[in-house]
């Protein structure tokens, strides 16, 4: 007895429902279309001071990735930008194979002759086996700040 009287009233909920369910969207409602989204690409610049061969190749990895990155842009053209500093120094002078300590300082800089903002900072030391994954780790915080302050490319 209870079955049939909750079908039933699943059918009568269903009857009610239907001419709601077929009717044709209102111009207010959403589109199903995917809604296009503004290209987002940084302009970024990495500059290097250092003569040791492990922070070269940082540098140099650093610029590769940035350039073949889709979300930024190298340049050292004059317009906002993030600027990164790296500045490396052999760990063991004596010893320069060994490894590298650097510090890398993430700045906006609006144009040439302004002033450059600090965004972050970051220090530590690293060996040729840890090029690449400081590379990539160096990377994915640039973008983290890149979308942090976003509001300053617009």
């Amino acid at each position: 007895m209870y079955r049939s009287f909750f079908a039933a009233l699943c059918c009568a909920a269903l009857l009610c429902a239907a001419p709601a369910l077929a009717a044709p969207q209102s111009p207010s409602s959403p589109k199903d279309s995917p809604a296009k989204v503004d290209a987002r690409t940084t302009p970024v610049s990495v500059l290097h001071d250092g003569d040791d061969s492990t922070g070269a190749r940082l540098a140099m990895r650093l610029k590769e990735q940035y350039n073949n990155s889709n979300l930024f842009t190298l340049t050292e053209k004059d317009m906002p930008k993030i600027q990164i500093l790296l500045t490396t120094a052999a760990e063991f002078p004596s010893r320069p194979a060994v490894g590298s300590v650097y510090s890398l300082i993430w700045t906006y800089k609006q144009g040439e002759g302004q002033l450059a903002f600090l965004l972050a900072k970051e220090v530590g030391t690293l060996n040729d086996e840890g090029v690449d994954a400081l590379a990539a780790k160096i990377l994915e915080r640039t973008d983290g700040l890149s979308v942090k302050y976003s509001y300053l490319w617009k």
